[in-house]
């Protein structure tokens, strides 16, 4: 009888593990939300199917601009000279999936309360920056294109997309603004 409660919580942490998405990393709805948009991309992307990039290992990089202003971008190399990879929190989300987030809570604008409000992380969810770096060493496909989708966070409950500079920026409207629903 043990061995098959054994079997089945490993199960369930199995399908635990894979239903992963931003919202069990940032405490923020306002946050996660936009993430878990850009994540939703890297599978539906035409320039990223065509090229084989999902066949490497692609991050979200977040990185607060602002208290109430933050930009994601995707990346598939490994962080480039001018972040602090100190800096770096990183969650899995799947094996292949990381979520980055550059951590600037030692700046000035990092240390008030709105900061810490907007981009409040669950750190018992974080993993050693490690392993997606060694991963991205082995990665033998050529950068994904130079992206970014940049957010205001209004009123803590509201985020709308302030600039879109991206590959396939179509399909990611589609995305941000559930233009694919069925209506019923």
């Amino acid at each position: 009888m043990k061995t098959v409660y054994f079997i089945l919580i490993l199960i369930c942490t199995g399908i635990n593990a894979q239903n992963k998405d931003a919202s069990d990393f940032f405490k923020s709805r306002s946050v996660y939300r936009k993430v878990n948009n850009v994540l939703t991309f890297t599978n539906k992307s035409s320039t990223i199917v065509l090229n084989d990039y999902e066949k490497s290992t692609i991050y979200a990089l977040v990185t607060p601009i602002h208290e109430r202003y933050f930009t994601v971008s995707l990346k598939n190399q490994l962080p480039n000279s001018s972040i602090d990879q100190n800096q770096c929190k990183c969650f899995k989300v799947t094996d292949n999936r990381f979520i980055v987030f550059f951590d600037r809570s030692d700046e000035n604008f990092g240390k008030t309360e709105q900061y810490k409000n907007n981009f409040e992380i669950n750190s018992k969810e974080e993993t050693p920056c490690n392993d997606l770096f060694k991963q991205l060493k082995n990665n033998k496909q050529p950068a994904i294109p130079v992206n970014v989708f940049a957010y205001s966070i209004f009123e803590e409950t509201f985020v709308y997309l302030e600039d879109l500079a991206t590959f396939d920026a179509l399909q990611y409207l589609e995305i941000e603004y559930d233009l694919n629903k069925q209506s019923k």
